[in-house]
């Protein structure tokens, strides 16, 4: 009878190479585009601070991937964030956040981030907006 071989550890094989799940459990979405991100529209946020504290976070929680993405049409909003469950009901999929200006809103957000991305703190809830998907033209 041969013996049986033990299973593959990926990460010890190539350190380094594992590090997130191939689908996360939350995505955070962060708006860089036109409005979002722009010292031309909002000069007296930290947009690069923003991002790095972000970064930061999600790389402290290998269940969140942060996502820097184009225009999200939310521009009156602006800075805009979305989480995204991928594994929620549609219904529940998508959780928008608007007016992330202030130091105390990034902090906020990456906190929850970085604390495991569960719920929603009352600190994150008051930017919280529906979105409305723009109407087919038809």
């Amino acid at each position: 009878m041969q013996p049986v071989a033990a299973p593959l550890d990926l990460a010890t094989l190539y350190p380094g190479s594992v590090s997130k799940p191939s689908q996360p459990d939350v995505v955070v979405m962060l708006c860089r585009d036109c409005c979002c991100g722009t010292t031309k529209k909002h000069p007296r946020t930290d947009h690069e601070e923003q991002q790095l504290a972000l970064e930061a976070a999600a790389a402290d929680n290998p269940a969140v991937e942060l996502r820097i993405v184009d225009c999200l049409d939310e521009c009156d909003r602006s800075n805009v964030a979305v989480i995204r469950r991928p594994s929620a009901a549609r219904k529940d999929r998508d959780t928008w956040l608007g007016g992330l200006l202030i130091p105390s809103a990034t902090e906020a957000l990456a906190d929850w981030v970085r604390d495991g991305a569960q719920g929603l703190p009352p600190r994150i809830e008051a930017h919280v907006f529906r979105h409305l998907p723009p109407r087919k033209k038809r």
